[in-house]
């Protein structure tokens, strides 16, 4: 094990030679032995697990920058090299028949030149919002809503006063839209090895896919004898970002003219990333609320909170504060938020001014959750922000309607943060319309237009088989990123 360690530290061959003297470690031909046999073993799991074609491919991009240690007199040379790495995916519950619809596919696919364009797939925006209805609630709460009031009632659990505490067991979980079951165990992944390219283009997205499917000795028997496992009518998920997906699909419309499935890449289904997505909503949000240089006029303003719980880091969240950093603000201020509104419903429906005093009370579970509900209740009385600010000038409350607007924002995503941790992909499809619309309005169109095509492509031309394959995969690849 510790030679092992010692190869993958790059340790000096001196290092190791003195390790293996004192018998601390194995020599440096071993360790080469031993890397030989790890790679052979490797090789066969790379095998058994691509050629059940029950296996989902996911990747991305590797930079290394190999910086020369001593100086030369050309500048321009470039040490940054672009790898691509892979893994493979395999998911046991899943049969051969869900993925048997690679032709059906074909079939539906607006580039193939003999479908009549009549039997192209159309799905309106209308046909969308029906996925996932609303049932009657004895609340008469939106489904959005009794989240939200499940999410006061939890944050003034953990964060509110010590009292509060002993209600954690109680609390619960909010209603489930459509449950993806957890595993007990996390799925295990299949590392594929690296490939020497840049997948930055469409031919780079290309020929990685052409090495990772050839290293699990899959493809097309008529193209190449050697093929341990051919195709056939199997389709392969194939699990990247946005921009991956972007030049897969491009890659599927410049092959559709060619004559064989597989070289057609027809059995290529994308799967889109929706850490990602996360990312790009915390994004959007930072876009909305920090950007803009009049988002700093209002007193209330997110810049003015953060100033207040980060004052050292100003300068980069109004700037480029990346995603980890955005994510805490969100949370933490959003916390805040919701506390301090928990104070101010409890000043006005009980005698006590503070939080501290309402729990020297010692309120019980049912009064916590009747003024949750009437917290929820009073902030769906101002309805649409647009419809506020429609009202005369006189009328309106302008820092009223930007905390209501953060507030709301700040649910939206703990909520879709909430259902990808715990696979409910249900609510985070019903999550997707008002983030949809977020996008559009920040300037994010592409990640507008790939959530309404995974809907329309899910709900309405995958077979049945290949959606709920579809979804697990979509929610493993979260559950192993959290």
């Amino acid at each position: 094990m510790l030679g092992i360690f010692l190869h993958s530290c790059n340790a000096p061959e001196t290092v190791v030679e003195l390790l293996s003297r004192m018998s601390l470690s194995i020599a440096s031909s071993t360790i080469s032995d031993a890397v030989r046999n790890l790679s052979k073993e490797a090789e066969q799991g790379i095998h058994l697990a691509g050629q059940s074609l029950l296996t989902a491919y996911a990747y991305d991009n590797l930079d290394i920058d190999f910086k020369k240690s001593t100086p030369t007199t050309d500048k321009n040379q470039d040490t940054l090299v672009h790898l691509t790495t892979g893994t493979m995916l395999p998911l046991a519950h899943a049969t051969l028949n869900d993925l048997r619809c690679s032709e059906e596919l074909w079939q539906k696919y607006y580039r193939n030149a003999d479908l009549d364009p009549k039997d192209i797939p159309s799905v309106s925006i209308d046909k969308l919002h029906s996925i996932h209805p609303e049932q009657p609630h004895p609340s008469k709460l939106s489904r959005r809503n009794r989240f939200n009031a499940w999410k006061y009632r939890t944050d003034l659990v953990n964060y509110g006063p010590e009292y509060f505490r002993r209600f954690r067991s109680k609390l619960g979980d909010p209603e489930v839209v459509e449950q993806i079951p957890i595993p007990e165990e996390t799925p295990k992944q299949v590392p594929l090895r690296a490939v020497d390219v840049s997948p930055s283009t469409p031919e780079g997205n290309v020929e990685a896919l052409e090495n990772f499917f050839a290293q699990a000795g899959v493809g097309d028997r008529a193209d190449d004898p050697r093929v341990a496992t051919s195709i056939g009518n199997h389709t392969i998920l194939v699990f990247g970002d946005l921009l991956t997906g972007q030049h897969i699909r491009s890659v599927l419309e410049s092959r559709s003219v060619e004559a064989t499935p597989w070289r057609r890449f027809q059995f290529i289904v994308y799967v889109m990333g929706l850490f990602h997505l996360k990312m790009a909503c915390a994004d959007a949000l930072w876009r909305i609320f920090i950007h803009p240089k009049k988002a700093d006029i209002d007193s209330n303003s997110l810049m003015g909170l953060v100033s207040q719980i980060r004052p050292k880091e100003t300068g980069k969240i109004k700037s480029k504060p990346g995603f980890r950093r955005m994510h805490e603000v969100i949370q933490h201020i959003g916390i805040v938020a919701r506390l301090d509104l928990w104070r101010i419903a409890v000043s006005k429906q009980t005698p006590h001014t503070t939080l501290e005093a309402f729990a020297d009370s010692e309120p019980s579970l049912d009064l916590i959750e009747e003024i949750s509900l009437e917290i929820v209740r009073e902030e769906a009385k101002f309805g649409d922000v647009t419809r506020l600010r429609m009202k005369p000038e006189a009328e309106r409350d302008k820092q009223q309607e930007n905390v209501f607007l953060l507030r709301r924002y700040f649910l939206l995503y703990e909520e879709i943060s909430h259902a990808m941790n715990h696979g409910d992909i249900g609510r985070v499809e019903t999550c997707f319309f008002p983030w949809m619309y977020i996008f559009l309005g920040c300037g994010k169109h592409k990640y507008a237009v790939e959530m309404r095509r995974y809907l329309e492509n899910l709900h309405f031309i995958y077979p049945q088989g290949l959606r709920c394959y579809y979804s697990v995969v979509l929610q493993h690849l979260v559950l192993m990123i959290c």
